[in-house]
């Protein structure tokens, strides 16, 4: 029994945190509500002085001491941090912030609470804040935070974090927490991934909130709320500043490119689907051919009848839903997601392949025919060739092809000479030209297959699902690879 993890969305998005001045408040007597504030207490900015630590720590790709740290949080310090980094992370892009008014408040809006509801830094508070923005972005010698001694209030090891961005910003990088910061939050997930489970109860109208169903056969069989650590990551990325440009511009960024492709990738081959991942993806890079590509396979997976079968008997809590339209509807924007990849990258033979399964599955055979032949010369793996000649031989069987689709059925079979799958569609068509023996003959080549061979490594067709995604791991150790040094011992 396998378990699939799906990622729900909820109706009550919220946006990101947003500089809201502490006099621009409703005015006495205006008929509108106040705010409410809740001011940061001290504990919580230790907590993002602990983070930033643990980022400039952290060896990417392996389960350390500063990864368990990180992993332990609980989900509501890990919600609050998404929005302390936020906030953290526009200091760093727009200066030292300073306020002598007593307080400076952020406001997050959401479409479930009446009164909007603020978070506030004291004076105390938010020049702490200032101090950690001038470390974690390398501007200890900048004049504002020369201006506030920020130096002065660092501890060595902080020092050592301003050090390191400094030294980044000097090779034409400024973005030391910003890409370190994702990549750890990325590894806890995919390397620490039951800390991803986040235990009481499901709170759809609370603040910044994700959940997470397991699938097993077809049915739902576990909600739960999900750690935010992918949303985390998400967010310091769009801080990203490439390297001569004037401001945060993640989609111009080759390694926020790799960061999405990679991750993406490992989410699809572990079958922890996330449709906001890909969203995002694409919103920063909407040509890219691997961002296009792994969202056209996500789309075709998502027609799946485990996944379909799991939506259709889903009992949700009020406020949440499903980021999965129908089977037909899920295949339509496959088929335009390909469409759109094949228009940049022709000679994209996996994608071209993956079209004409898609286009097959629509019942539109003659053009899943046409598309699997152009897409076969491109292939030159043994496994793709198997998927192209299975898929051939059902385009042509539906097309009463009925000799062509027996060729390309038995030159499945040769690819993989212990698959079942080839074996039992030639019984099925020969079955359906009324040859009582050739079905019989096909079965018999099936069941003389040694018992130990009788597993998905032996036929390619158990794993068709996650077969796009088989190189994840090498795409993120790349992805990580410039990254192992310059980091605190």
């Amino acid at each position: 029994m396998r378990r699939v993890p799906l990622a729900l969305g909820l109706l009550a998005a919220l946006a990101g945190p947003l500089w809201v001045d502490a006099a621009q408040r409703a005015a006495p007597r205006s008929g509108l509500p106040l705010p409410r504030i809740e001011l940061v207490a001290r504990p919580r900015i230790d907590g993002v002085e602990s983070w930033l630590k643990a980022v400039a720590r952290h060896i990417p790709g392996d389960n350390d001491e500063a990864l368990e740290q990180v992993a332990a949080w609980p989900n509501a310090s890990l919600e609050a941090l998404w929005f302390d980094a936020d906030v953290l992370a526009g200091m760093i892009r727009g200066g030292a912030k300073t306020n002598g008014r007593g307080a400076t408040s952020y406001g997050v809006r959401g479409e479930g609470p009446k009164r909007p509801t603020q978070t506030g830094y004291s004076t105390s508070e938010l020049r702490r804040m200032n101090v950690l923005a001038c470390a974690a972005g390398g501007m200890l010698v900048d004049p504002p935070c020369m201006a506030i001694d920020a130096a002065g209030d660092l501890d060595p090891e902080l020092r050592q974090v301003a050090a390191l961005a400094r030294a980044s910003k000097l090779r034409g990088d400024d973005n030391y927490i910003m890409r370190r910061g994702a990549i750890l939050h990325a590894d806890v997930a995919m390397l620490a991934p039951l800390s991803m489970n986040v235990a009481g109860a499901i709170r759809p109208a609370a603040g910044l909130e994700r959940l997470r169903m397991e699938i097993s056969d077809g049915r739902g069989v576990d909600l739960r709320q999900s750690a935010v650590h992918w949303e985390i990551a998400r967010m310091l990325l769009d801080f990203v500043q490439p390297r001569g440009r004037d401001r945060a511009d993640p989609g111009r960024d080759e390694m926020v490119r790799q960061w999405y492709r990679a991750t993406a990738s490992w989410m699809q081959r572990h079958e922890a689907h996330d449709k906001l991942h890909l969203d995002r993806a694409r919103a920063l890079f909407p040509s890219d051919p691997d961002i296009l590509f792994l969202s056209g396979c996500q789309r075709e997976t998502y027609a799946a009848p485990p996944i379909q079968a799991a939506v259709r008997s889903a009992v949700l809590p009020t406020g949440v839903i499903f980021g999965v339209a129908s089977e037909r509807d899920e295949l339509r924007q496959a088929d335009a997601l390909f469409r759109r990849l094949l228009d940049i990258k022709p000679d994209h033979g996996e994608g071209r392949l993956r079209h004409g399964r898609v286009l097959g599955a629509l019942g539109r055979h003659g053009e899943a025919a046409v598309e699997l032949r152009r897409a076969i010369p491109d292939l030159a793996d043994d496994q793709l060739l198997y998927y192209a000649e299975m898929f051939l031989g059902a385009a042509d069987e539906a097309l009463g092809n009925r000799d062509a689709a027996r060729v390309a059925y038995e030159q499945a079979a040769k690819l993989f000479s212990r698959a079942q799958s080839p074996l039992l569609a030639l019984s099925q068509l020969a079955r359906g030209d009324g040859d009582r023996g050739g079905a019989l003959r096909a079965i018999a080549r099936l069941f003389a297959l040694p018992d130990e061979a009788r597993g998905e490594h032996d036929d390619p067709w158990w794993s068709y699902y996650v077969a796009q995604a088989r190189d994840a791991d090498d795409l993120i150790a790349a992805m990580q690879r410039p990254y192992l040094a310059e980091r605190l011992p």
